[in-house]
């Protein structure tokens, strides 16, 4: 059950920014010269560098101590619901065996289609255990001994609250994920990204995109909309860090994620105005209080940077601590190092990276439900692309107009440069109240610091940040997960958060300030048959409280300022005959103008422009609709999607003439409001054509139009496709292996704005990709998966219109990734 013709504009090959020219004065170079024979020859040193070093690597994992179990089986299957065969997402699934005299228990919870999912599971027999609020609990022993099982599971809709429930992922999940476009990535999906950013892993699920600044940086764009409009939830607490900013990637290790989950559309009703676009969600396994010690050792190399990256975690259960008791634990440790990235013609100076990241997760289950405390620490410096901090207006044209003149490889990492830490605390518990349902707590402590340095003005030698934040912030959030009453299931709650911002740098860019936001909210379906309705409403108050700055010409006043607003949405979900279902949702939702938006002055360091914030800017309002339609055979499944959202007072920056300041010249942005509108469709389609043979499809289109004006908004996603076939089978020796090819394809953006050197129309381009690996292989006497896979395999130049790097020099070019990763215990 588990399952061009118009995209390509001109010469996908052709290096350089199509279309309008900058209005700067001499002419432009028609094309950047290519590399020598000799620079060709050393493109490849960092596969051969990279190879050698997992190579090595993989030896000394080889050394440790073999698992019991070489063998690995597949179990997987679809939950249904037994009265009108409607799959259920959200349920938790439970595999369970016996080692000796210890259970050892994997979880995981179905998709929106019902289906779920156990790799590399035992040969032998295993007990199954379904739970989901509102059904009877299944169980189901499955016999793996002799070869992998495929089962359809049905449940019986029940009134009684169940006496278990065991909770891996944010349970607002449940209340969505009928009406609301949204698409998950297992484990097994994320085994094939692991080592690179949250954008970068789910920037080819339908209606994402990413912002991308070179080979470090990745910010998640849903459906045209990204930054303060699409909020990250890391283990069910809101990340705060410093999101605003559209160089400000996530701050989260990537290897610590057991899914992710992007909701497509307004959720601010259960998540609030931060969703306006929508939510990427990380959800991380729970954590088992009994079993023995087990783990993995994850180890990457990756060629167009030199990149290297390793990922050690540690689990189990028993570990007794006083008052307590049995306590299960989770453990990470997590480097990556990276060098300059390189174009197809040369590298892209000074970004490089490195990452350390460190985890400790401790967990109960006891009669009443369960706790989980979660210490995260995220720390990484990283290089910002040289050629887009210049001196001089002369410099600037140069830059845009010319390849860079210091293409060579360094791990070093030179101004300008950011240093950003982030540590996290969380304790979530969720209370069994029986009949009463469930009742969830969670608090977070987050604290993040932001420094950048220039490479410019008085201190480029000095190891003095100019630009410095630091942001504190607590936030709690409680929610109860009724039963059913008077045939209403559903979710009521009530969150807030108390954040503080301090500016310590010697330049300015946004005034400190102190910031609290109080909501409560409610949301219900009821059903009827095959038809579901849903409804939902939240009130939020928000509170902003600039401090005084004055120096150096720039004044920012004190100030309070309030705004309350009202989200709500309803929606309905039909199941059809022979697997379809049709959906129609309507959101309003509103967002308050951020401290940034309103008195940013300065330069934005990673982003290498100049910001100048508007006071009175209102709070943005919106009004959306969207519909799909989805089917879920044995062999294909099909997921249809289309919006229409208009967002009233919508803020946006608006280019404005370069500016020279005493950092450099740099591109400058007002912050301003107009009238937006923002439509599109979305596809994700998959064929089991054979038994060893899927074919899958992606597809997005986004127009976002500012109906002040007529014109396109700034920074729409091009129009793209990804198409990619996978053989899969199976050997003894070689696990469960795989072979896939795809393309991207990418059409011209030609939707700009009028009147500026900053959105060049950038053309379409294709970019081809592959993959082999296998999962359970057994080599050197263990069982290990192993990947190799190829990005932009014809090292092809082009420039992404998202890219914020576009005006100076072209995307990263063929990038080969090796992955091995090895079970402990």
């Amino acid at each position: 059950m588990m399952t061009a013709s118009q995209y390509l504009d001109g010469d996908a090959a052709n290096p350089g920014v199509p279309g309008r020219q900058p209005s700067f004065p001499g002419p432009m170079p028609s094309r950047f010269l290519t590399t020598s024979l000799h620079a060709r020859v050393r493109r490849w040193r960092p596969l051969a560098l990279g190879l050698a070093a997992l190579a090595c690597a993989l030896v000394g994992v080889v050394a440790l101590p073999a698992p019991l179990a070489a063998q690995a089986r597949h179990l997987h299957g679809v939950l249904e619901d037994s009265a009108t065969a409607r799959p259920l997402g959200g349920a938790m699934v439970t595999a369970a065996w016996l080692v000796g005299a210890t259970e050892t228990v994997r979880q995981t919870r179905s998709d929106g289609a019902g289906r779920f999912d156990f790799r590399d599971l035992p040969a032998r027999r295993v007990l199954l255990r379904v739970r989901l609020l509102g059904y009877a609990p299944a169980e189901r022993t499955v016999d793996l001994t002799a070869d992998d099982v495929l089962l359809k599971v049905t449940l019986a809709e029940r009134r009684v609250q169940l006496s278990e429930v065991a909770v891996t992922a944010d349970t607002l999940v449940d209340a969505l994920e009928r009406v609301v476009a949204m698409s998950t990535l297992d484990r097994a999906a994320l085994d094939a990204t692991r080592g690179q950013t949250l954008g970068e892993t789910i920037k080819n699920l339908p209606g994402v995109s990413v912002i991308q600044l070179g080979p470090s940086i990745a910010k998640p764009v849903i459906r045209g909309l990204n930054s303060q409009r699409v909020l990250v939830m890391n283990g069910g607490v809101r990340q705060e860090d410093q999101q605003w900013g559209t160089e400000h990637a996530p701050n989260l290790d990537s290897f610590d994620a057991d899914a992710v989950t992007v909701v497509r559309g307004a959720a601010t009703v259960l998540y609030g105005p931060d969703a306006l676009g929508g939510v990427v969600r990380v959800d991380q396994a729970m954590v088992s209080d009994t079993g023995r010690m087990r783990g993995e050792v994850a180890l990457n190399g990756f060629s167009n940077s030199r990149q290297g990256a390793m990922s050690l975690s540690l689990q189990g259960g028993g570990l007794q601590l006083p008052g307590i008791g049995a306590t299960g634990y989770r453990l990470r440790l997590t480097s990556r190092v990276a060098g300059n990235g390189a174009s197809p013609d040369y590298f892209l100076s000074n970004t490089g990276f490195r990452e350390l990241n460190g985890s400790a997760t401790f967990g109960v289950q006891r009669g009443w439900g369960t706790s989980e405390l979660a210490i995260s620490h995220f720390g990484t410096e990283l290089g910002v692309l040289r050629q887009a901090h210049a001196g001089n207006f002369d410099d600037l044209e140069r830059a845009m107009n010319s390849a860079p003149r210091d293409s060579s490889f360094t791990y070093t990492i030179d101004r300008p440069s950011q240093r950003v830490s982030h540590t996290a605390a969380r304790w979530r518990t969720t209370f069994d109240a029986r009949d009463a349902g469930e009742v969830e707590v969670v608090y977070g402590f987050q604290f993040n610091n932001r420094r950048e340095y220039d490479n410019h003005g008085p201190l480029r030698f000095q190891n003095v940040p100019a630009f410095h934040l630091r942001l504190f912030t607590n936030s709690l959030d409680a929610r109860w997960k009724h039963p059913q009453w008077r045939g209403l299931l559903g979710t009521v709650g009530v969150s807030g958060m108390v954040q503080g911002n301090q500016t310590l740098g010697k330049a300015f860019l946004i005034p400190g300030f102190d910031l609290r936001q109080g909501a409560v909210y409610a949301q219900e379906e009821w059903t009827a048959g095959r038809l579901m309705l849903s409804a939902g409403a939240r009130a939020d108050i928000f509170s902003q409280t600039t401090i005084a700055f004055a120096d150096a010409g720039i004044r920012s006043p004190a100030g309070t300022k309030s705004w309350s607003g009202f989200s709500g949405s309803a929606g309905a979900s039909l199941q059809l005959a022979d697997g379809w279902t049709a959906s129609l949702r309507a959101a309003r939702a509103w967002r308050p103008p951020t401290v940034n938006e309103r008195y940013a002055q300065g330069v934005h360091h990673g982003t290498a422009q100049y910001e100048l914030g508007a006071p009175s800017l209102r709070a943005e309002r919106s009004l959306g609709v969207e519909t799909g339609v989805r089917y879920a055979g044995e062999s294909v499944s099909l997921d249809v999607a289309a919006y229409d959202n208009t967002v009233n007072d919508f803020i946006y920056l608006q280019p404005r003439e370069p500016v020279l300041t005493i950092r450099g010249a740099f591109p400058a942005f007002n912050y301003a409001q107009t009238e937006a509108r923002l439509r599109g469709v979305e596809l994700a389609a998959r064929w089991s054509a054979r038994s060893w043979l899927e074919l899958q499809a992606t597809a997005n289109a986004v127009r976002g139009t500012n109906r002040a004006t007529g014109e396109p908004l700034f920074d729409m996603p091009a129009d793209r496709a990804l198409v990619q076939a996978r053989i899969t089978g199976q050997r003894a020796r070689l696990g469960a292996w795989h072979v896939g090819l795809g393309s991207l394809l990418v059409r011209r953006q030609d939707g700009v704005p009028e009147g500026t050197i900053y959105t060049l129309p950038t053309r379409g381009y294709s970019l081809l990709q592959g993959e082999i690996g296998t999962a359970g292989a057994t080599l050197f006497g263990r069982p290990m998966d192993v990947s190799v896979s190829v990005t932009n395999a014809l090292d092809t130049r082009y420039r992404d219109y998202l890219s914020r790097y576009r005006l100076f020099v072209n995307d990263p070019g063929r990038d080969v990734v090796m992955r091995v990763r090895v079970p402990i215990g």
